[in-house]
């Protein structure tokens, strides 16, 4: 299955969790400084989290931008 940035938008004040893959991602998520398509906050447990979402980090081309931040964040994302 495949997703896109819009997708992201239904876990808006949640938790989700993305696991890392290297092929056959549901999200190319590319982390930036600036400009991000969503804010997040990283989570330190997946506890309460809403869906598990596989991910792959690129530098070009991705389906999504996230911006790290230390509060108040879109979304909240536990890394496995």
């Amino acid at each position: 299955m495949s997703y896109s940035k819009d997708y992201l938008a239904k876990f808006k004040g949640k938790k989700v969790t993305f696991r890392k893959v290297t092929s056959f991602p549901d999200l190319k998520i590319q982390f930036v400084d600036s400009f991000g398509d969503y804010e997040y906050k990283e989570a330190s447990s997946s506890s309460f989290s809403q869906e598990i979402i596989k991910v792959q980090v690129v530098t070009s081309f991705p389906d999504v931008k996230l911006k790290k931040v230390q509060s108040f964040g879109d979304l909240e994302i536990y890394f496995e």
